[in-house]
């Protein structure tokens, strides 16, 4: 028999050498894991920079849409208060053509005065210095009347270029801008697409939602918001200077402006003054004064015209006799090339996409982008600038109610800009 303490050695030197194996397996497994951990580890550190990286870049590219879109803001509001202006220097020639058929119906009027008071002692003189002044008055009134209009003229197309100036230098003000923000806040990022609503080429970027043009519907809405801006003077300065007894005094008058076919604008104006005499049977009416001026178009001769104070229904007798004395002011008068906002379903939007300048990406990256858009809109407070009628106001040039407010991207368009770069 052989002895057993040899066996025993041989059993322990075995189970020594498989903890052994057991071990540098573990420690394999182990390095293994790490390996792996540190591997997931890595990949979550460079898609954490990725996003990083890729806010980032949206981040510049929302700030460089909101900065045109606050540049397009502006130039749609200093346009708005251009056209107001254009507005009420043109109300201006009516107030100007106003007062010189004024003068001309109390210029008459004292010479009437002064005719029929010759034969009474004191008020004869009187009258007689009146009218000697009032008719010393008419070639300086007249030449004055002509140089104001003249220069309201300059002042509207001074006012009108002055909008197609700063259209251009807004447009170009806003792409440097956004280019400037972009480089600015990173060197290795560029602007690759900008666009107001649908992406186009750099050089033809623009708001394209306004327009200026002589169209007729400009002309026509140019002369409807004159119209519908008269101040009172203008528009009808007709009342009763007495009534006494069966005998009254009326004074009627106003200033009245349209478009003729040809793009030019006519202003035409009228005043009388008129006594009525009612006696039992019949009335009588004897003219007092009147006065009458156009630019174009000559006033209406027909007893039922509309307009001017109602002078052609109150004052028909002087109306008659005035008009055909009336005087051609001989300048001639267009409306300007004012902007408009061209009135659209989809309220006016600018994407601006920034993406990594591909010098500065390694050959087997692709160079990360992102979009930022926002929108123009228009919005008249109710509680601070209610509207007479009480209703909402829709997008105009006339009103400084312009801003811009960031716009979400949907995911379709984000995979359209995708494909163009």
């Amino acid at each position: 028999m052989k002895p057993l303490i040899p066996v025993a050695k041989h059993a322990v030197a075995n189970h020594s050498a498989s903890k052994q194996r057991q071990r540098g397996m573990y420690l394999l497994l182990t390095a293994l894991l790490a390996v792996g951990i540190l591997f997931v580890l890595m990949q979550i550190i460079a898609l954490s920079q990725k996003v990083q990286r890729q806010t980032e870049i949206e981040q510049v590219a929302h700030y460089a849409a909101e900065s045109m879109g606050v540049i397009a803001a502006r130039d749609l509001n200093l346009k708005a208060i251009l056209n107001r202006a254009m507005l009420a220097n043109e109300m201006a020639i009516g107030q100007i053509i106003g007062l010189h058929t004024w003068y001309e119906m109390s210029r008459q009027t004292s010479t009437n005065i002064a005719t029929v008071t010759v034969w009474i002692p004191y008020l004869n003189s009187v009258s007689a210095k009146l009218s000697q002044l009032m008719n010393q008055m008419r070639e300086p009134m007249r030449t004055g009347v002509r140089r104001a209009i003249v220069l309201q003229q300059w002042v509207i197309h001074g006012l009108a270029s002055a909008q197609q100036v700063f259209h251009q230098a807004s447009w170009l003000a806003s792409v440097a801008t956004a280019i400037d923000i972009v480089e600015g806040t990173d060197e290795s990022l560029e602007v690759v697409l900008m666009n107001h609503q649908t992406l186009l080429d750099l050089d033809n970027i623009w708001l394209r939602m306004q327009s200026a043009t002589t169209s007729p519907s400009n002309r026509e809405d140019y002369v409807d918001m004159v119209a519908d801006s008269r101040d009172p003077f203008s528009r009808k300065r007709t009342y009763r200077w007495f009534s006494a007894f069966n005998v009254a005094a009326h004074k009627a008058g106003g200033s009245e402006i349209s478009t003729l076919a040809d793009g030019r604008i006519a202003w035409r104006s009228l005043d009388t003054s008129q006594l009525h005499l009612r006696y039992l049977l019949h009335n009588q009416y004897l003219p007092i004064g009147g006065g009458a001026s156009y630019l174009q178009q000559r006033l209406p001769s027909a007893r039922n015209s509309h307009g001017y104070g109602d002078s052609y229904r109150i004052n028909w007798t002087t109306s008659r006799y005035t008009v055909r004395k009336q005087q051609n002011l001989q300048i001639q008068h267009r409306s300007p090339h004012y902007f408009r906002y061209q009135s659209t379903r989809r309220a006016p939007q600018i994407t601006v996409v920034v993406r990594e300048r591909l010098e500065e990406v390694e050959r087997d990256r692709t160079p990360q982008w992102g979009v930022g858009r926002v929108e123009l809109y228009f919005h008249r407070p109710k509680e601070l600038w209610a509207r007479e009628d009480n209703k909402q106001e829709i997008a105009n040039l006339h009103n400084a109610l312009w801003q811009v407010r960031r716009k979400n991207i949907l995911e379709a368009e984000r995979r359209l800009i995708g494909a163009q770069l």
